[in-house]
């Protein structure tokens, strides 16, 4: 029996699934960094190598029938990084295809199970990514926390932190993000609140999670709130339109999938992106499968295996 599998590799952690032809999910792991520009190669290879004896589960599902590996790992846009990774992965299982491709692929085909399309991340960070049925790539953005992540969890709590200290000086809106922000750091002044940002070893940590409290203004009304997620939205629709313009012709049906934090409040962001697109031939799709699920899918699509629906709703049974 041939074997296929998915990797979803990040800065933080690497995911894999492991699976037969038909979609049946026989072993799933989670193993440390794989993002060559955070970690060198011989923990690179360490990390692949603990994911794939998980995966063996003691000889229950033996590597040696893996066929197709689909890894999409951050980082491996950089042409250097995807080699090194094609050759760890290839060392480490010689009987297989192996295929690198950047993260946000996966995130992609977690949504259009393998077509084109535009995936929209916003979490920490923000980026926008998206191949056409040319096979042709591009990204927007993706810059980081310096120079852009503009519409990322980051933008939109910095954002929050910004109009609330503005509220302070009188050179701003009134909004309960001020108190709000108070109680979230058990502070009672400004200078107090900025000192607990400020002294925190990665402020970036400390200001993205700030976005739910903008999201829980904006279920209260409040003004300020609304303008923060607007603005949000509309960098988010620059980015998409950007890109589309870009990989596809004007008139072309194209689906948007949209992954991360900044999402998850379907009521919200969703429907104000919704709005902006109006009159574009764009579909949003929030993703009914994790990212190491769209690798599968891209191990599948390597093989020239066609992805039913049976399949899918094995794959969505099994994980």
């Amino acid at each position: 029996m041939a074997y296929y599998i998915g990797i979803d590799g990040g800065g933080t952690k690497t995911n894999a699934v492991l699976a037969d032809e038909k979609g049946n999910i026989l072993s799933q792991a989670i193993s440390g960094a794989s993002n060559p520009n955070a970690v060198g190669e011989q923990e690179l290879s360490q990390v692949f190598q603990t994911l794939f004896l998980k995966l063996d589960n003691e000889g229950k599902t033996p590597l040696k029938n893996v066929k197709w590996v689909y890894a999409g790992i951050a980082g491996s846009a950089n042409p250097a990084n995807r080699t090194l990774l094609e050759s760890i992965l290839s060392k480490l299982l010689p009987h297989a295809t192996v295929f690198v491709e950047p993260d946000a692929v996966c995130a992609l085909y977690s949504g259009t199970y393998g077509g084109a399309g535009i995936v929209q991340i916003a979490g920490t960070g923000s980026i926008t990514y998206g191949m056409n049925e040319a096979g042709d790539q591009g990204r927007v953005g993706g810059w980081g926390y310096l120079f852009g992540d503009e519409g990322s969890g980051y933008a939109i709590g910095r954002a929050g932190v910004t109009e609330a200290l503005k509220s302070v000086d009188g050179r701003g809106e009134p909004t309960i993000l001020l108190e709000m922000l108070y109680e979230h750091f058990q502070v009672s002044q400004a200078q107090e609140l900025i000192k607990k940002v400020y002294n925190a070893k990665q402020p970036k940590t400390i200001i993205a999670p700030l976005s739910r409290i903008v999201f829980q203004a904006y279920g209260q009304e409040d003004v300020v709130a609304q303008a923060i997620l607007q603005q949000a939205a509309k960098d988010i629709t620059s980015q998409i339109m950007a890109l589309y313009r870009t990989l596809f012709t004007g008139d072309e049906k194209t689906e948007v999938v949209l992954c991360g934090g900044v999402f998850q409040e379907k009521a919200v962001m969703p429907v104000l992106l919704k709005n902006y697109l109006e009159n574009i031939p764009l579909t949003l799709v929030q993703p009914e499968f994790p990212p190491v699920a769209g690798s599968l899918i891209g191990a599948y699509k390597q093989a020239t295996i066609q992805v039913s629906r049976n399949m899918l709703e094995q794959i969505k049974n099994t994980q």
